[in-house]
């Protein structure tokens, strides 16, 4: 703002006559406004001056003494309750107050060297000694700077009663005083500024210490989400609370610092602290506090936005002060609730950790309501959560000795049950080491009689085909196990001319289905007798196992062949088909009708005739090669064992076994290298004619 005298071009000497001339005017006119009077014992010194008179002008009162718009409040008020609706603060304000040095113990002279503690003026502000500017610099008078940093002002020789006037300059928002300004001599107010300053330093410092200690927690132990919600509470505080007071501004003198983390940093405070009673109480996330903290997050913007678009606060005075004070009420209310409701769920010390909030809560309430001109009342926030800080950390080493206790007490009854465990597994390794003894000795028994098992089974198949007029015949048998459920047989009657083929199946595998399977080659004993018709022989092995398969099941097929005829007879029981390879590559299924033999379902069997022309084949086969599978599960399939056995339909039934089972084999892959998936059983016989 330019001078009014700067605009006339006078000499330097004119210029100086003019201003102390307007000086002695302003000074009469300062004089003549009764001003609050306020007796300074020097005994109990430093005073706080409380009450002051006021004039609020249009024009700096510093460039323009003589002519200005005048407004003078009528009662003396206090610049702690400038609010942040004050209708004055597009004005300069000249507030006024008197002081005079009460003689005491003989003394007659005050003392020669006082000054005044200025706090935080968040609009600058200058101070005035009878009209005259103490701590003026070498600027022109109207062009002092309005500092807003809490300081010092050194005033000269103090009379008997000095008139001391102090200038705030207009702001559009909140510019009252955080404190009313001290007076005293100069090493007492030394003495205050000394220890406000130190008070803030130590607050941040130890606020800052909190943040890096519990930032340092909560990377230890990152399920423990509340101590990183406290740690930012610390380092917001001690962001906020220097630059609320002023004293960043000795840092960065710009009004950002006072309204981004005087206002903004100030307004999401409660946001931290609802995350961290969050944390601390276990409890869910709902509606109302998402809502509460929307809320404050809107006060958190405000002042920023605001003060960047228009340079002043002057909506978030008149409104975000009360709108926050109810929001804040709604708050501590929905806190409460959650002490309450979730008191069991608490992670640490319920008592401890209520009492800090509790704490941290009412100072909080009763700043912001100083904050709004409600009530007076300095600033406890910091002294409240540094006894939260003090009790949490209390809370907190308590859990982590009770963690530490619970630990050891761990450790002990591990160390016995390590003991006993130990004793166990010796007595436990022991008795393993005698059963797999006895397993062993018992494996081999076992080996042995499955050995001769084996080669009892062995035995029961055709050593080697008889020489047969007519007719060729080939067969292969390979069991899943050392002995398996398969079974064939062969017979030829040389007076008839007949040739008798027998192929059969006992569920399962192992010794039960080899012993079933001996059982049944045993009733064949007699098939001699039923030549001429196959589906009576399986009535009679029926007839034979009834009582004796114990729960298993038999599938068969009987193939009769009249070798001076080609005249073929088949009957099956359940078996798979029995396949004709004619000589010209096309291949027959065969399938009469007639149930797997089984002692609870009685059923009867069908003869199917077919004609046999020479270079014909009849090949008889288990379930176990069209079951067969490959690498990816896939079955091989009557289609695909037909494909094959077309293939190599030119082979001697000797040449198409070793085909058949070779195919079998490179179809399964790396499967047949480890073991057979089902016994197989293959029987191949060539009508020569």
């Amino acid at each position: 703002m330019k001078s009014e005298i700067e605009k006339f071009p006078l000499k330097p000497y004119f210029r100086t006559l003019f201003v102390l001339i307007g000086i002695f005017v302003f000074q009469n006119n300062l004089n003549s406004q009764p001003t609050p009077t306020t007796l300074w014992p020097q005994s109990t010194s430093p005073v706080d001056l409380q009450k002051w008179s006021v004039i609020h002008s249009t024009k700096d009162p510093l460039v323009d003494r003589t002519t200005f718009d005048q407004h003078s409040n009528p009662e003396p008020v206090s610049m702690t309750r400038i609010t942040g609706s004050d209708p004055w603060g597009k004005y300069f304000s000249l507030y006024s107050h008197t002081v005079k040095c009460a003689r005491s113990n003989g003394r007659e002279d005050c003392p020669l060297t006082t000054a005044v503690y200025l706090p935080f003026c968040p609009a600058g502000c200058l101070l005035l000694q009878e009209g005259k500017i103490p701590e003026s610099d070498s600027s022109p008078v109207g062009a002092q700077k309005r500092d807003a940093k809490p300081r010092i002002v050194p005033l000269e020789r103090f009379g008997e009663e000095e008139r001391l006037s102090l200038v705030l300059s207009p702001f559009d928002g909140p510019r009252g005083l955080r404190e009313d300004p001290i007076f005293g001599t100069f090493e007492e107010i030394q003495s205050v500024f000394l220890l406000k300053a130190t008070r803030v330093l130590f607050f941040t410092s130890l606020e800052l210490f909190s943040f890096v200690f519990f930032i340092f927690i909560y990377i230890r132990r990152r399920q423990d989400k509340f101590n990183l919600s406290f740690a930012l509470l610390n380092l917001s505080l001690a962001l906020w609370y220097p630059s609320y007071e002023g004293w960043g501004a000795y840092l960065v003198d710009s009004p950002w610092i006072y309204v981004f983390f005087g206002y903004s940093v100030g307004a999401f405070l409660p946001i931290l602290f609802h995350e961290f009673t969050r944390g601390v109480f276990q409890t869910p996330r709902d509606r109302i506090g998402t809502s509460l903290e929307f809320l404050f997050f809107i006060h958190t913007l405000w002042p920023s936005l605001e003060f960047g678009l228009t340079g002043g606060l002057s909506n978030f005075g008149k409104y975000a002060f009360h709108s926050f004070i109810i929001v804040l009420v709604v708050f501590f209310a929905y806190t409460i609730y959650l002490f309450v409701q979730f008191r069991k769920t608490s992670i640490l010390s319920f008592r401890w950790v209520v009492s800090g909030l509790v704490l941290v809560a009412s100072s909080s309430f009763y700043t912001v309501l100083s904050f709004a001109g409600i009530g007076r009342s300095g600033i406890w926030v910091n002294e409240s959560f540094l006894g939260l800080t003090l009790l949490f950390s209390l809370a907190l080493a308590k859990r982590y000795a009770e963690v530490f206790r619970a630990l050891e007490n761990s450790q002990v009854k591990l160390k016995l049950l390590n003991e006993s465990l130990e004793s166990k597994v010796e007595e436990r390794t022991r008795i393993i080491e005698l059963q797999k003894t006895e397993l062993e000795q018992k494996g081999k028994i076992l080996a042995k009689d499955l050995s001769i098992a084996g080669k009892i089974q062995s035995a029961l198949l055709p050593r080697e085909m008889p020489v047969i007029p007519h007719a060729s015949m080939a067969y292969r048998y390979r069991p899943m196990m050392e002995i398996g459920g398969d079974l064939l047989d062969v017979l030829y009657d040389p007076k008839s001319g007949t040739l008798g083929m027998f192929i059969g199946d006992v569920t399962g595998h192992g010794v039960s289905a080899a012993l079933l399977a001996s059982m049944v080659k045993m009733t064949l004993g007699s098939w001699a007798n039923y030549l001429q018709e196959p589906s009576a022989l399986l009535l009679h092995i029926r007839e034979q196992l009834e009582g004796k398969l114990d729960g298993h099941f038999l599938t068969a097929t009987f193939v009769i062949v009249d070798l001076n005829t080609g005249h073929s007879l088949i009957a099956n029981a359940g078996h798979p088909e029995c396949l004709v390879l004619r000589k010209d590559g096309k291949i027959e299924f065969y399938r009469p009708k007639g149930m797997a033999i089984y002692e609870s379902i009685p059923t009867l069997y069908e003869t199917e005739s077919v004609p046999l022309r020479p270079g014909d084949k009849i090949v008889l086969y288990t379930d176990g090669i069209p079951d067969a599978r490959n690498a990816d599960g896939v079955l091989l399939g009557e289609e695909n064992l037909a494909e094959l056995l077309k293939r190599n339909a030119h082979l001697s039934p000797e040449h198409l076994c070793d085909a058949v089972m070779k195919g079998v084999q490179s179809y399964q892959g790396e499967n047949f290298s480890h073991q057979y998936q089902d016994d197989m059983a293959l029987l191949v016989a060539e009508y020569e004619g």
